[in-house]
């Protein structure tokens, strides 16, 4: 899906590059249950409930601003598969397991959310973080060793748009995004 077919606010997005890469290392095809860790404008949850419809969708956000966006845009794609939870993740999951599980936003809360995803990630589980900043990915990659999963693996995602600038054009960088990826 594009950037441009969502509704925005201030809440930080996930962008359509980053968004795909993210959703592909999920692997959701096969899944029944996803999990979205500060979930923002929702453009992970949303994008996956649209793109697998029978696949069960539960977002979690603590911000009123992003549980306001990502009502519109379930409303405006008419979705029927996301459960969404205002809160802080992970006092204010269920206890129930996940299939994959994504963190987009950890609220200062990452060995927690790591704890937990350890508990409620089915076995051959995935789970996929993103992080601007190098320190927070290094820090999870320890975490995720010794929660003893495998296959870990780390991303550094570069995107550059191409614009106008008088007669010519340029590419303008988004932030680069580490993508981590492991499975249970």
């Amino acid at each position: 899906m594009r950037d441009e077919e969502f509704l925005r606010n201030k809440v930080p997005m996930t962008k359509a590059e980053v968004r795909a890469i993210s959703i592909d290392k999920l692997g959701l095809a096969n899944k029944q249950t996803f999990l979205d860790v500060g979930a923002g404008t929702g453009s992970i949850s949303v994008q996956a409930a649209h793109d697998f419809h029978d696949l069960a969708v539960t977002a979690i956000e603590m911000n009123p601003d992003g549980i306001d966006i990502i009502k519109q845009n379930i409303a405006k794609f008419g979705l029927t598969n996301i459960e969404l939870i205002k809160g802080m993740a992970p006092a204010d999951l269920p206890d129930r397991k996940f299939d994959a599980i994504f963190v987009g936003g950890s609220g200062s809360q990452l060995e927690q959310i790591i704890d937990y995803a350890s508990e409620h990630l089915t076995a051959g589980g995935t789970i996929v973080l993103n992080f601007i900043l190098f320190e927070n990915a290094m820090q999870v990659e320890e975490l995720l060793e010794k929660a003893n999963f495998k296959q870990i693996e780390m991303v550094e995602v570069g995107v550059l748009r191409w614009h106008q600038l008088g007669k010519g054009h340029f590419f303008k960088p988004n932030n680069p995004t580490i993508i981590v990826s492991a499975s249970k």
